[in-house]
């Protein structure tokens, strides 16, 4: 198969052909079919040296979404063909963090994409415990969103409850303010203050207020 692999002593992505296709070796194991996959702010950190990851060449990619292609016996919630979003953590489920739930501070996590190979791929092998079945109506295009969109669900539920009418400040209109923004719509929320003072991501943020049926008030202002 085709795949993107980052080599991470030399500093440089290539293209190679040869990658052989996962193999199921796990009884939870479960092969996807990779549709889409995004590149993350964190990639390009990696890139240069400034994010953990392997210190071996690996296929990154931990925004990716596709179809089930392969399972192992052991998998049960799971058939060949769903449509299915890749959450890339690799927890332990046992140490105190997980069992509080606070999964994103395991000291035992090995992501999928930094640690392993992952979604810049045509096939990726995770386990059934990071793959969820997308809904009917939900296009891939917009599925490889879900990995981004649940961090602003989690940044979202640990500031709220926040009360309809605030005057909310998002700093900075990438795609994880951009998210902030949508999601802060959805919620309510109509007068949101974006910090950003490129030209192209302020114009890119305004067409997260055009909404016809409802209003958008966006200011975007320079600190």
């Amino acid at each position: 198969m085709q795949a993107l692999q980052f080599d991470p002593t030399a500093k440089k992505l290539s293209l190679i052909n040869s990658k052989s296709i996962p193999v199921i070796s796990e009884p939870d194991d479960v092969i996807v079919k990779i549709a889409f996959s995004g590149v993350c702010g964190t990639d390009l950190h990696v890139f240069e040296g400034k994010f953990p990851s392997s210190k071996e060449p690996f296929i990154p990619g931990h925004e990716s979404c596709g179809t089930v292609f392969a399972i192992g016996e052991g998998v049960n919630n799971l058939k060949v063909g769903d449509r299915v979003a890749i959450d890339p953590q690799r927890v332990c489920n046992s140490c105190e963090f997980c069992r509080k739930g606070s999964y994103q501070v395991c000291p035992n996590n090995l992501p999928t994409g930094l640690f392993s190979d992952g979604g810049w791929a045509e096939f990726c092998k995770v386990s059934q415990k990071q793959v969820y079945i997308l809904p009917p109506g939900l296009p891939l295009e917009n599925a490889m969103l879900c990995e981004p969109l649940s961090c602003i669900c989690h940044g979202l539920n640990r500031i709220s409850p926040i009360p309809i009418g605030s005057r909310i400040l998002v700093n900075g209109a990438g795609i994880i303010g951009n998210l902030f923004c949508s999601a802060l719509h959805y919620t309510g929320h109509r007068s949101v203050y974006v910090s950003e003072p490129n030209a192209a991501r302020q114009e890119l943020n305004k067409k997260t207020g055009e909404y016809k049926s409802k209003p958008y008030q966006i200011l975007l202002i320079h600190l």
